[in-house]
C-alpha cells in the first residue's frame, strides 16, 4: 500500500567510508526470489549501489562481514515477512542496523504481507517464532530480550506495508522514489502515473524471454497505437536490466531513423552506452560503425530496446543482420508492423508478443485516475464513465487523454464532450493514431479508407473480391500491410476487424478531405448522405454511400447520377419505386429491400457482392434476364417471396457463395445450380417447402454444403438421388444434412476424405456405410442431433483425428465409446439416457490423459489422497495425449458429483489452498435458469480467481503465485449480461477438482452433491513451460437454444503450464 507516514526530504551526511546506497534485510525463502529480487533491480538499474547477503564469499566470516556492510551503507530497508523472525540470522540484522541508525543511517521497514502490529507487539507468526527462540536460549535470555526490543522499535518506524493489494511495480516504485531522494543523480524508472496493467504485461514479457536461459532472444513487441507497448517495455527494463552486462534503451527509433545523422547518433548512443561504458565511437559512416558495434555485442550480454520501429534496415543500421549477440542477450523491439522482422526469423530466436488492450476493470481504474484522481467516480458519473470506456475500447493513450480533460468538469461537460467525440476524435488522439495510416501509400490510403466505411465486418476473401474488381489489381499484398501496421485485424473464421476508433480516425480523414476538396467521395453520416441524395450536384464524384437510418423511413432515392458508386450499404429505407441504380456497383448490400425486383434499367455488369437479407425481392423475369458476370456472393437469406432459384449458370456462372438459409417458401432449385464450377459456400438450412434440386451435384470447388430442416424433401424422392451424389463433393470440408426416414446411406460417401465436419440430424441409427476405419480419416467435428440412435461406432479406430464430438439430445444413446486422444470437447446436452458408469469413464478417460488425480478429498472433509504431489508436464509427456489451449465435457445431470469435485460450495464461490505450483485443475459450477420470456438467447457467466487477495477478472489476465509455500486461492463465478425482466438467472453451487494444502477443519462434504444434468466440465491439462507463472485466461459463454432445456454454459481458466477449464452446467 501507501506509506505509512508523510513522506520526507533527506539530507544526512555520510562519510567517505560509504560502499553501499543501500542494505536489504529480508527472509530468504519468503522473498528472496520475488519481492525482495525485483526491488533490488530496479534499485540497482537505476544507479542505487545495493548489497543482498548472497554476495558475500564463501568460507568468509558471516556475521563480521555481514555487520561491516551495515555499517558502510547509507541506507537499510527491513523486508518484514511472514518468516522473518524464525532465523537469527535475520534478528542480528536487524538489532545491527537499528544501532546504525543511532549513527545516522536511514532505516525503512517494508511490511510484506504482515502488519506492522505483529512485528512491534510480536503477534502471531512473529510470536510463535519468540517463544521457540526463548525455548532454544534459555541461557541467553538477553539475546532474545535485544531482539524484541529490535522488533518493537522497527515496528513503530514509518515505512511501507503490502498488503497485496495492487501491482507490484507500483509499490516498487514508490520505494524507489523515497530513496532516491536520498541519493542524487539517481535515475528514474519509468514514469508512469498510473501504472494500470503494466505487471500482467511484463510478466507476459518475462516468460516470453526466459532471462533464466542462456540462448539468445529477440521480441517484438507489437500491437495497435498507442496502446503501450512503449510504456511496458520501459517497465520491463527497469526491472532487469541490472541482470546484464550492458543495456541500453533507445526511443524513438523510426523519427530519429528519418535523417543520415539520426542515425548515426543513434549508433553513437548505443555504443557510448552498451559497448565501450562512456567512450564514445570514433569510426565514421553509418556501414563501418555496424561492423564496429556487432563486433563488441558478440562478446557482451546485452539488454537492447529499440523502440518504435517500422522499418527492418532501422534494426540492420543498429544490429546488422541480429544473428551474433552474446549468449544471454535479449533484444526487445516495440513496432506497429506485424511482420517487420518475418526475414530475420531463421537468424534468431524471434518472438512475437501483441500487447492487448485494458480489460472493463483495468479501463475504469486508469480512466477513473485521470479523470477523478481516485480509483472510482462519483454516483452521478456512473453512467458516463461507462460510455466513455465502451467510447476508448481499451486504449491506455484514449482513457488517459479524456480522462484527464474532463478532470473537475461536471456532468454537463462530460455529456456535451461524449457527444462530440462520438463525431469528431480528440485532435490529440487523431494525431497519434494518424502515423500508421501516413505511412501508406495513395492506394493503400484508399483501401484503408474504404475499409473503414464500408467493408469492415466482411469476410477478407469478398473484400479482396471487391476491391480487385474497383482498383483492377491483386489487393492482397496492400491488404496485407494493412494487417501489418495494425490498422486492420482478420478474425478466426476470416472476417477483417477494426477497432473502433481505428475507424473513427478513418471517418474523420475523410471527412477533413471533403471540407478541403468540397467534394463528397463517401458519405458515411445519413444527415450529410440526405442532403447530398436531395441535391443535384456533386453526386458523380461519390464513390460509396451507407445510408443507415436509425428508424425506418420511407424517401426516394435518385442514384441514377452517381456514375462512380461502388458501394451501397442501405438500412430502414423504405422507398415505393426505384428507378435506377448505378451500373458501376461493386457492392449492394440492402437489408430488408422493400421492391418485388431490381430496377429495370439495372446493368450489374461489375456486381461482386449481392446482400439482400430479409428482402421482399422475388427471382423474376428481370432478374433472370440480368447477367452478373462479375456476381462471387448472393446473400438471400430469410427473403419469403423467392419460390423458385433460377439458372445460375447464366445468370451468375462465377459465383462462389449461395446464401439461401431459411427461405422458407423455396420449391424448386434449378438443375444447372448443380454444375457451378466455382461455388463453394451453398447454405439451404430449413428451406421448409424445398422440394426439388439438382438431381447431380458436380460442383468440384463445393468445400461447405448444409441441408436441413426442409421438411418437404424430406418425403419426397429427390432426397435419394441427392444423397448418392453427395459423395461425388470430394472437395467437402464441411457436411450438415438430414438423414430423416434413411435406414442407411450410399457407400460412396466415404469419398469425402477432406471432411473435416460432419453434422448429422434424425438419424435412426449410426450409418454403416461411415462404420469403417479411415472413412473421413480426417474428420475433427462429429454432430449428432436429434437422433435415436442407441449405440455409436468405435469412434477412436474410425475417426482418430476427431478433436470435437457434439451428441444433442440424443435420447436412447446409454454409452459413449473410447475416444481418441486428440479429443478436446464432448457436448451431451438432452442424452438423458447416459448411465453413470459411462458419465465417470469419460471424466476419468479426460482426467487420465490430462494428469488429474482421482479420488481426492480436501483435508477439510474426510481425507485427502496425494495431496503433495502436482501435475507437471513431464507427466504426460510419454503419453500420445495432445494437448490444446482448452477442454470441456457437457454431460447430464442435476447436481455436481461429490465424488469428482472434493471443493465444492454453495453459491458462487469456494475457496482452498495450494502449494507454489498451481496443480492440474477442473472446475465447475451449476446454474438455474429461469426464464420468463421465449425470446431469451445469451448471457454472459464471468469468473474471477482471487489470489492472496488480489482478485482480477480471468479474461486474458495472469497471475504470478507468491514464491512461499502457501496460496491462498478463492474462485467466484458471476453472471451478467441479460434481461432479469426476461429471465433470473441463480448460480446455485461451485465445485473444484484439485489437489490442494487445505489444512483439516470440522468442514463436511454436502452428501446431496450427485451426478448433473447437462454438466459442463471444463479440464485443464499441463503445457511445456520452462517458468512458474501462472496465466489466466477465461472465456465464458452461455447460449439458449430454441428449447427451454437447451441451454449451456462454459468457461475456460487458461494457465501457461496448466490450462483450466472450469465448469458448467446446462438446462
Amino acid at each position: 500500500m501507501a506509506l505509512l507516514s508523510n513522506k520526507r526530504a533527506f539530507s544526512f551526511f555520510f562519510p567517505q567510508r560509504c560502499k553501499y546506497d543501500v542494505f536489504l534485510s529480508f527472509r530468504g525463502e519468503d522473498t528472496r526470489n520475488g519481492f525482495t529480487s525485483n526491488l533490488n533491480g530496479i534499485l540497482r538499474h537505476n544507479g542505487i549501489n545495493t548489497f543482498m547477503d548472497d554476495e558475500l564469499q564463501r568460507g568468509e566470516k558471516i556475521s563480521t562481514e555481514l555487520f561491516e556492510t551495515i555499517e558502510s551503507s547509507k541506507i537499510s530497508i527491513i523486508i518484514f515477512s511472514k518468516n522473518y523472525a524464525t532465523s537469527t540470522w535475520c534478528l542480528d540484522e536487524l538489532v545491527k542496523i537499528l544501532e546504525c541508525k543511532k549513527n545516522g543511517q536511514v532505516v525503512f521497514p517494508v511490511f510484506h504481507k504482515v502488519d506492522p502490529s505483529e512485528v512491534r507487539n510480536q503477534k502471531g507468526k512473529f510470536g510463535e517464532a519468540l517463544a521457540k527462540h526463548e525455548e532454544n536460549f534459555k541461557y541467553d535470555m538477553n539475546k532474545v530480550q535485544r531482539w524484541r526490543v529490535a522488533l518493537n522499535e522497527a515496528g513503530n518506524l514509518s515505512g511501507w506495508h503490502y498488503k497485496n493489494d495492487r501491482p507490484q511495480f507500483r509499490f516498487i516504485q514508490e520505494i524507489f522514489e523515497e530513496i532516491s531522494s536520498a541519493k542524487l543523480n539517481c535515475s528514474q524508472v519509468s514514469v508512469v502515473k498510473y501504472p494500470v496493467g503494466i505487471d500482467s504485461r511484463v510478466e507476459e514479457i518475462s516468460c516470453c524471454l526466459d532471462i533464466e536461459s542462456n540462448d539468445v532472444r529477440m521480441l517484438v513487441i507489437r500491437g495497435l497505437p498507442e496502446i503501450g507497448k512503449t510504456t511496458i517495455a520501459k517497465a520491463f527494463f527497469d526491472l532487469i536490466a541490472y541482470r546484464f552486462e550492458g543495456s541500453r534503451f533507445l526511443e524513438d527509433v523510426r523519427e530519429n531513423s528519418k535523417t543520415n545523422d539520426g542515425v548515426l547518433q543513434l549508433q553513437e548512443a548505443l555504443y557510448y552506452e552498451i559497448i565501450l561504458g562512456g567512450r564514445n565511437l570514433n569510426v565514421h559512416g553509418v556501414s563501418k560503425r555496424i561492423n564496429v558495434i556487432m563486433e563488441k555485442l558478440h562478446h557482451k550480454k546485452i539488454l537492447l530496446i529499440l523502440d518504435d520501429v517500422d522499418k527492418l534496415v532501422q534494426v540492420e543500421n543498429l544490429l546488422g543482420k541480429c544473428n551474433w549477440f552474446a549468449s544471454g542477450s535479449r533484444i526487445i523491439i516495440t513496432t506497429r508492423e506485424k511482420k517487420l522482422l518475418s526475414t530475420l526469423q531463421e537468424d534468431c530466436d524471434l518472438i512475437y508478443y501483441k500487447v492487448k488492450e485494458l480489460d472493463n476493470r483495468e479501463s475504469h481504474e486508469l480512466f477513473c485516475q485521470h479523470a477523478f484522481k481516485r480509483n472510482k467516480p462519483t454516483k452521478d458519473y456512473l453512467e458516463l464513465v461507462h460510455q466513455f470506456i465502451g467510447y476508448a475500447k481499451g486504449l491506455p493513450l484514449v482513457l488517459k487523454i479524456i480522462g484527464a480533460d474532463l478532470y473537475d468538469k461536471n456532468v454537463r461537460c462530460w455529456k456535451s464532450a461524449l457527444d462530440k467525440y462520438k463525431r469528431i476524435p480528440h485532435s490529440d488522439i487523431q494525431e497519434v493514431l494518424k502515423i500508421s495510416y501516413d505511412g501508406l501509400d495513395q492506394i493503400q490510403r484508399n483501401i484503408f479508407l474504404d475499409i473503414a466505411c464500408f467493408l469492415k465486418g466482411f469476410h477478407k476473401n469478398l473484400v479482396v473480391d471487391i476491391l480487385q474488381s474497383s482498383n483492377f489489381h491483386d489487393p492482397y499484398y496492400d491488404i496485407e500491410k494493412l494487417i501489418n501496421k495494425s490498422l486492420i485485424d482478420v478474425a478466426k473464421d476470416g472476417k477483417l476487424l477494426m477497432h473502433d476508433l481505428i475507424q473513427q480516425m478513418g471517418f474523420e480523414i475523410d471527412r477533413q478531405e471533403v471540407e478541403v476538396s468540397k467534394k463528397h467521395r463517401r458519405l458515411l453520416c445519413y444527415e450529410d448522405a440526405l442532403e447530398v441524395l436531395n441535391g443535384d450536384t456533386g453526386l458523380g464524384e461519390i464513390q460509396g454511400i451507407t445510408l443507415s437510418l436509425p428508424q425506418p423511413r420511407k424517401m426516394q432515392l435518385n442514384l441514377g447520377k452517381m456514375k462512380s458508386l461502388k458501394y451501397l450499404t442501405i438500412c430502414n429505407v423504405i422507398c415505393e419505386d426505384l428507378k435506377s441504380l448505378p451500373n458501376g456497383l461493386r457492392l449492394l448490400d440492402w437489408k430488408e429491400f422493400p421492391l418485388l425486383s431490381l430496377p429495370s434499367t439495372f446493368e450489374p455488369t461489375k456486381l461482386v457482392a449481392l446482400n439482400m437479407r430479409e428482402s421482399h425481392i422475388e427471382l423474376d423475369e428481370h432478374f433472370e434476364r440480368c447477367r452478373f458476370e462479375t456476381l462471387k456472393y448472393m446473400d438471400l437469406a430469410y427473403c419469403k417471396n423467392i419460390t423458385k432459384l433460377p439458372d445460375l449458370s447464366v445468370i451468375t456462372p462465377n459465383i462462389k457463395e449461395l446464401e439461401l438459409l431459411r427461405c422458407i417458401n423455396l420449391v424448386e432449385v434449378h438443375q444447372s445450380v448443380g454444375l457451378l464450377e466455382n461455388l463453394e459456400y451453398w447454405n439451404l438450412h430449413e428451406c421448409r417447402n424445398l422440394r426439388i434440386l439438382p438431381t447431380k451435384l458436380q460442383l468440384k470447388s463445393l468445400k461447405s454444403f448444409f441441408l436441413f430442416g426442409s421438411e418437404s424433401l424430406e418425403q419426397g424422392t429427390e432426397r435419394l438421388s441427392l444423397l448418392s451424389s453427395i459423395g461425388y463433393l470430394t472437395g467437402l470440408r464441411e457436411l450438415t444434412i438430414s438423414f430423416k426416414n434413411e435406414k442407411d446411406v450410399p457407400s460412396n460417401i466415404s469419398d469425402l476424405q477432406n471432411l473435416r465436419w460432419l453434422s448429422m440430424y434424425d438419424c435412426d441409427e449410426f450409418p454403416k456405410a461411415m462404420d469403417t476405419p479411415g472413412c473421413f480419416p480426417n474428420l475433427e467435428r462429429l454432430d449428432i442431433s436429434y437422433s435415436s440412435i442407441t449405440t455409436l461406432p468405435e469412434i477412436a479406430i474410425i475417426f482418430p483425428q476427431l478433436k470435437i464430438l457434439g451428441l444433442y439430445c440424443c435420447w436412447n444413446l446409454p454409452k459413449i465409446p473410447t475416444l481418441p486422444h486428440c479429443i478436446q470437447d464432448v457436448d451431451a446436452i438432452g442424452c438423458n439416457s447416459l448411465n453413470s458408469h459411462s458419465r465417470r469413464g469419460l471424466l476419468n478417460q479426460f482426467g487420465e490423459f490430462i494428469g488429474l488425480q482421482q479420488n481426492i478429498v480436501c483435508a477439510r472433509g474426510i481425507r485427502h489422497q496425494d495431496s503433495d504431489s502436482e501435475t507437471t508436464f513431464e507427466s504426460v509427456t510419454n503419453s500420445t495425449w495432445k494437448l490444446y489451449d482448452s477442454y470441456s465435457i457437457i454431460l447430464p445431470g442435476t447436481k455436481i458429483p461429490k465424488w469428482w469435485f472434493n471443493h465444492q460450495s454453495v453459491g458462487s464461490s469456494l475457496s482452498f489452498s495450494i502449494g507454489r505450483k498451481l496443480p492440474s485443475s477442473a472446475s465447475c459450477v451449476a446454474l438455474k435458469v429461469e426464464l420468463k420470456d421465449d425470446e431469451f438467447r445469451m448471457f454472459t457467466c464471468s469468473v474471477y480467481m482471487c489470489i492472496n487477495g488480489f482478485e482480477r477478472c480471468l479474461v486474458d489476465y495472469k497471475f504470478q503465485l507468491d514464491p512461499g509455500d502457501w496460496n491462498d486461492i478463492e474462485i467466484r463465478f458471476e453472471c451478467s449480461k441479460y434481461d432479469p425482466k426476461i429471465a433470473k438467472i441463480t448460480i446455485e453451487r461451485c465445485g473444484v477438482h484439485v489437489s490442494c494444502i487445505c489444512p483439516p477443519c470440522n468442514f463436511v462434504a454436502n452428501e446431496d452433491a450427485e451426478e448433473n444434468e447437462n454438466l459442463l466440465i471444463e479440464l485443464p491439462t499441463s503445457m511445456p513451460s520452462k517458468y512458474h507463472q501462472l496465466h489466466c485466461k477465461s472465456s465464458l459463454q452461455a447460449r439458449l437454444g430454441m428449447e427451454k432445456q437447451r441451454i449451456f454454459l462454459q468457461i475456460l481458466i487458461q494457465f501457461n503450464g496448466l490450462f483450466i477449464q472450469g465448469p458448467t452446467m446446462s438446462y
